[in-house]
């Protein structure tokens, strides 16, 4: 059976503690997510991959507080996700994903020792499979309301619908609903429902996130997610500018949608592109609005905008006017922010922001790939997005971890070596090439390692669609062809394929070489394929968007898995990366947060079901758990098989010891 190595590599923000400081900068905040800003102006933001809820003064230029830090009692958090603020009283709720359950926080005036909380209640469904994401409250002559996003729920693995939880105001279960209903249609179903928000007459707005992953329209997933609307028990209730339930079916990622009073506007977060999308109450974004709130006089999209509610600056601002006004987390960027949105000019202004200062040497912003340099004792390098380099351990895979340039890099997202002779090359994509035209930027680059040292080589792959092109490159393999050459596959994500190049050490030289597949849900075709495995008789790739692996043995691509939940089966939610060793297929399965193991089979197949699995959800970095797993790598020694996998959310790197069972 598999066990955790104790240590981790990559550091994390402390804890604060009183007296907190008077200033706000360098708190290190980690993937923030909810926020919201008290009647009193104080702004609270669920610091998520530090597993506590932080408040900040009007201007988040001071610290008023920290409450909680990682734990299972009443007022410890493990992953606290999205906030909503009571609509009468004092009280702050927190949606804590990893302990599943829903806490309310009452709170008084700030003092010497912060904001002063207490836990009014927990609650949650009697059901353990509970994962609260988005959260809303409506209060009416009846009282109050909760409505929460139960993002995971599942009633057969195979039904991948998600559902909403209704409770009142004591935490007692009231009702839910898996599907938002629609006259004289079938009934839109809610697949990994996040954000949450209600309108002025009390109906629910649902970013339903998922649905362009798991929806089925003529027995195929539809390409993009869309937010709903509907009342109370879920009956949809259709915008004028659409004539449906649905406000738009274009966005990618959306995260959260909310409902902005001074504004009149619904705005939704799409992290998928960056960018906020403004819509009337009616849901019309042809009017006088903009579609997009976006890049400031710098071209700069958000990063990763995971919430957005409304901001008042109050005294801050001289003119007294709060339209226009937002806070946003960025998740990418590890900040909240406070913006001025100037919609017709489709420009903002930043008004303030704490962010989390991940860039210490030891610290990860968006730990991503990883690989293994095996030249003699082996080490382990790690990219290292948000700060444009990559890490890497010492000999033996000693940890701590030192940065080291990768200087035709901006976006390190996936790596892969390769060791002939006594060299070793590395090669990292790069995620940052832009998406709306064709471009000569690189976005694959080979470095030549001189003592830990990368010395760019060459770089290659343009954005496009023809040969020698790929749009967001992400797993990558390499096959040896001989002392000086190899062969590099790299899973061409947005174009629905997987792409080789052969590169001669001796000359430097890169030549096309193939492109294997095309977008589709067929065998031979992909999904938004995310990785690329290359053994001594077949090449796997993660199919992520289909739910399923695809392996190629010389007769044809094979399919394995189906889509569903089961954390030790052969079914898959996004399956995310690879790595062989041993003989043995390691697949990061995102949504079930685990590491399935496949015994590879004479002739290269793999069989539909896993000899194990081994991973755990949550926010607790010293136990091993797992938010947003990247890409793993494998390195097989006498004792086993050690598994190394980065966390891009919990900005750590795990290393596993696995032995076969």
């Amino acid at each position: 059976m598999p066990s955790i190595h104790q240590e981790t590599y990559g550091r994390r923000a402390p804890d604060l503690a009183p007296p907190f400081p008077r200033s706000a900068d360098g708190v290190g905040l980690s993937t923030p997510v909810g926020v919201v800003q008290d009647p009193a102006g104080r702004v609270w933001v669920a610091d998520a991959g530090n597993s506590r809820v932080l408040v900040f003064d009007r201007n988040l230029e001071r610290v008023f507080g920290q409450v909680g830090s990682f734990g299972t009692a009443p007022g410890e958090f493990d992953l606290p996700f999205r906030l909503a603020h009571h609509p009468s009283e004092s009280r702050v709720f927190v949606t804590d994903l990893g302990n599943a359950r829903v806490q309310e926080l009452a709170y008084g005036e700030p003092g010497e020792d912060g904001v002063p909380v207490t836990v009014k209640q927990t609650f949650g469904p009697t059901t353990d499979d509970f994962h609260p994401n988005g959260i809303a409250l409506a209060e009416d002559g009846d009282g109050l309301t909760v409505f929460v996003a139960d993002e995971f729920y599942h009633e057969d693995p195979e039904d991948t619908r998600s559902r909403i939880v209704v409770f009142d105001g004591d935490g007692r279960e009231t009702d839910s609903f898996r599907a938002v209903t629609r006259e004289y249609d079938d009934p839109i179903g809610l697949y990994w429902p996040q954000g949450l928000d209600t309108d002025p007459d009390g109906n629910l707005l649902v970013a339903n996130t998922g649905y362009g992953q798991q929806a089925s329209e003529h027995g195929r997933p539809p390409y993009y997610a869309n937010v709903v609307r509907c009342d109370r028990e879920g009956c949809g209730v259709p915008f004028p500018a659409t004539g449906t339930p649905v406000l738009d079916d274009q966005f990618a990622i959306p995260r959260a949608v909310s409902y902005l009073p001074d504004e009149e506007r619904i705005v939704v977060p799409d992290i998928g592109g960056g960018h906020l999308y403004a819509y009337s109450p009616d849901g019309d974004r042809r009017g006088e609005m903009p579609s997009v709130i976006a890049p400031d006089v710098e071209d700069r999209r958000f990063g990763a905008p995971m919430a957005v509610t409304g901001y008042d600056p109050g005294d801050a601002d001289p003119t007294g006017a709060i339209r226009g006004r937002v806070l946003v987390t960025e998740a990418l960027d590890h900040a909240v922010s406070a913006y001025r949105l100037r919609f017709v000019a489709e420009r903002k202004t930043q008004l303030g922001a704490v962010d989390g200062c991940r860039r210490q040497p030891g610290q990860f912003d968006y730990a991503s790939g990883s690989a293994v340099q095996r030249a003699g004792d082996p080490v382990l390098w790690v990219g290292d997005g948000g700060n444009e380099r990559a890490q890497h351990t010492g000999p033996g895979l000693e940890a701590p971890v030192s940065p080291a340039d990768l200087t035709a890099n901006r976006f390190p997202a996936t790596l892969s070596t390769w060791h002939p002779g006594d060299e070793t090359y590395l090669f990292a994509a790069d995620y940052t090439a832009e998406a709306d035209a064709f471009t000569d930027d690189h976005q694959l680059h080979c470095y030549r390692l001189d003592d830990r040292d990368p010395e760019h080589v060459t770089s290659f792959g343009g954005w496009g669609y023809f040969g020698g092109d790929v749009r967001l490159p992400r797993g990558m393999a390499v096959e040896p062809l001989d002392s000086d050459r190899c062969r590099l596959h790299v899973a061409d994500s947005l174009n629905g394929r997987v792409a080789s190049w052969v590169i001669d050490r001796r000359t430097g030289a890169v030549e096309d070489h193939d492109t294997r597949g095309t977008f589709g849900h067929d065998a031979g075709e992909f999904w938004l394929p995310s990785d690329v495995a290359i053994g001594p008789e077949a090449t796997y790739v993660a199919d992520r968007s289909n739910d399923r692996l695809q392996y190629d043995a010389g007769d044809g691509w094979q399919v394995v898995g189906t889509a569903g939940y089961g954390d030790d089966s052969g079914r898959f939610l996004l399956p995310t990366s690879l790595a062989l060793a041993d003989g043995y297929l390691f697949v990061v399965d995102l949504v079930n947060r685990a590491i399935k193991v496949f015994e590879t089979l004479p002739g290269g197949g793999i069989p539909d079901e896993p000899v194990d699995a081994f991973g755990t959800f949550g926010g607790q970095t010293a136990g091993g758990d797992l938010w947003f797993p990247a890409m793993v790598s494998a390195l097989a020694h006498d004792d086993g098989v050690t598994v190394l996998l980065p966390d891009s959310v919990l900005n750590v790197v795990y290393r596993y010891e696995w032995t076969a069972p």
